[in-house]
């Protein structure tokens, strides 16, 4: 009788954590700074947080922009401008003369534009590293499959529209 019930507890909590996990992700309608272009915009964005409190956010913006911003803990260079690589597996998308914003003492950020094509490989591939300049940065398997669920979630809602 005890083991039934510790059963059935474990199942109600892994049904639970699996409608958890549907309903993770929700598109935000908020201002958004895209540094590079000096403007605030309106936009909408779903983000997904990584094991190492970084976060990814892709925003679809006003005239079908699309933008990634990455906001990380690790490898800061405040200031700094400099060809990004991001990693998805074997393919790679280039940001050329992306800079590091600082957010505070600790944190800073990327914003880059990114075209539809890419954000099908990211709900594909997920991200695998970024290279900044000569920093690297590795992603977990986990933290891979967090930017893929989202990038599925926001391909399926925006993208894939017609």
């Amino acid at each position: 009788m005890k083991n039934n019930l510790l059963f059935i507890t474990f199942l109600f909590f892994v049904f639970i954590g699996h409608s958890q996990k549907a309903e993770e992700y929700s598109f935000i309608n908020d201002t958004i700074r895209i540094p590079k272009e000096n403007k605030v915009i309106q936009a909408d964005y779903v983000i997904t947080s990584l094991k190492n409190g970084s976060t990814i956010q892709l925003i679809k913006a006003p005239a079908n922009k699309f933008y990634m911003r990455i906001c990380t803990s690790e490898n800061l260079y405040f200031g700094k401008t400099d060809l990004m690589e991001i990693k998805s597996g074997s393919k790679s998308f280039f940001a050329k003369e992306t800079t590091n914003y600082g957010l505070s003492k600790n944190s800073g950020y990327y914003v880059i534009e990114i075209y539809k094509n890419y954000i099908g490989t990211l709900k594909d591939d997920g991200i695998t590293g970024i290279v900044f300049g000569k920093a690297a940065t590795a992603f977990s398997k986990q933290d891979c499959n967090q930017v893929k669920q989202m990038a599925k979630y926001f391909y399926e809602s925006i993208c894939a529209k017609k």
